[in-house]
């Protein structure tokens, strides 16, 4: 990284910060997640700082946070590896190659504690998706990202009961 610009580890005194940038970034276009306030930005940061084996970065430029790499390690059964949950950079300094490098240097970063694989979920149709191929992640053919929307109206449960038959 260039001299004004570092990668140091996330802190809980980082979340404020990081908040509002996650904010910029995924309250504008190409995300438009207008349902998104502060308030759940700043419990989003809190649960991932809270998840176990948390293993967070900021990108800081000039004192300033301009990214966030938001994951954890993971044991696997054969590597060790590292789940980016979130990886957001300001957007008056994306696509000028900072975004690059903050990924280099958190393979770095990563490879230093025994970490020889990254993994994520992103959207075909998103730029980041074009972004992380760009970076050398590779979409895998053998596993699937699945989701469920559960139904806001409660499902109907049928219960029977059973006797005690040690009368």
């Amino acid at each position: 990284m260039t001299n004004n610009i570092s990668i140091v580890k996330y802190t809980s005194d980082h979340r404020d910060t990081c908040a509002d940038l996650f904010l910029r970034v995924y309250n504008a276009p190409p995300f438009d997640f207008h349902w998104l306030d502060r308030t759940k930005a700043l419990h989003y940061l809190t649960d991932l700082e809270n998840t176990p084996a948390s293993l967070s970065y900021v990108l800081i430029e000039n004192e300033i946070v301009i990214g966030a790499c938001l994951g954890q390690k993971e044991e696997h059964f054969m590597n060790p590896g590292y789940k980016i949950n979130e990886f957001f950079i300001e957007p008056g300094h994306q696509h000028m190659g900072i975004g690059t490098q903050f990924i280099l240097e958190l393979e770095n970063k990563i490879r230093e504690l025994g970490i020889n694989i990254i993994n994520l979920f992103t959207q075909r149709q998103m730029n980041s998706f074009t972004f992380y191929k760009k970076n050398g992640f590779v979409p895998s053919s053998e596993t699937v990202h699945m989701v469920k929307a559960i139904n806001q109206e409660p499902s109907v449960i049928y219960a029977r009961t059973f006797l005690n038959s040690d009368n």
